[in-house]
């Protein structure tokens, strides 16, 4: 458990800084980055939001880096999931992540995944994830998480259900009137 004594102040700042760049992520959230000059993208604030979810992204995936996070504030579940190679469920297939994103050109290939008990977590909870580990989000609006990664590539595994198609979750810059009206709600809600 996390004292969030101090951190929730300085991250309620953050929210009301409107001279911050902030990216659209496509699973749900807004993300903003901190850290050192040889590591700007060490920690990244998430507030989550479901008017940023892409209609009928594909949610399911893992991560180019490991990761530690906090739960700032709000209500947050998380998913793991269990690959079987030898399944049938869901097509996998490796994107290159960020901006540049791209399946079309990968080899797309069969697996089976197997839920695990949904894992939940209030304000000053924290959790870990390795990079290989297959999981999925799931959050109440306005919830606030920070996360410090840990290694980075550009590429990441993305799975989606048979008889339904991989739609992109693909980050793009986020608008000044965006981040506000979010960070407002946010605040008003959890702060």
């Amino acid at each position: 458990m996390t004292d969030l004594t101090y951190l929730k102040p300085l991250v309620a700042d953050v929210l009301r800084d409107t001279g911050r760049g902030w990216t659209v992520q496509g699973f749900g959230f807004l993300r903003t980055y901190f850290g050192p000059p040889s590591n700007p993208k060490r920690f990244r604030l998430n507030l989550w939001d479901s008017r940023f979810a892409v209609p009928n992204v594909s949610t399911i995936h893992d991560h180019p880096w490991d990761f530690s996070s906090v739960i700032v504030a709000g209500v947050f579940a998380n998913v793991r999931y269990d690959v079987d190679r030898d399944g049938k469920t869901h097509h996998v297939a490796v994107i290159r992540t960020g901006e540049q994103s791209d399946l079309q050109k990968l080899d797309v290939h069969e697996c089976g995944l197997i839920a695990r008990k949904p894992e939940l977590y209030a304000p000053g909870d924290t959790y870990r994830q390795n990079a290989s580990e297959v999981h999925e989000t799931f959050f109440k609006d306005g919830t606030v998480t920070l996360n410090e990664r840990t290694g980075d590539t550009e590429h990441a595994r993305v799975f989606w259900p048979f008889a339904t198609d991989w739609v992109d979750a693909k980050p793009r810059s986020a608008r000044l009137s965006e981040v506000m009206e979010a960070a407002e709600d946010a605040l008003r809600r959890w702060f």
